[in-house]
């Protein structure tokens, strides 16, 4: 495995947490074709346009 694939699976495992963090707390995160997150609670949407924005994001909610 070389290091860019580490990376890659590094992301994609820490993806998989917030998402699991940010359910627990009632929010439902949806991947966008475009790149970045929607983050969506009610009536009420966020837009993540990077994965340390998400992270930003779920540490305000207390979800991190």
């Amino acid at each position: 495995m070389s290091a860019a694939d580490t990376v890659q699976v590094g992301e994609v495992k820490r993806l998989a947490t917030l998402k699991a963090q940010l359910c627990l707390k009632g929010f439902a995160v949806h991947d966008v074709s475009t790149g970045g997150y929607f983050v969506a609670k009610w009536n009420l949407t966020k837009f993540c346009p990077a994965l340390a924005d998400l992270e930003a994001f779920a540490s305000q909610v207390g979800a991190a």
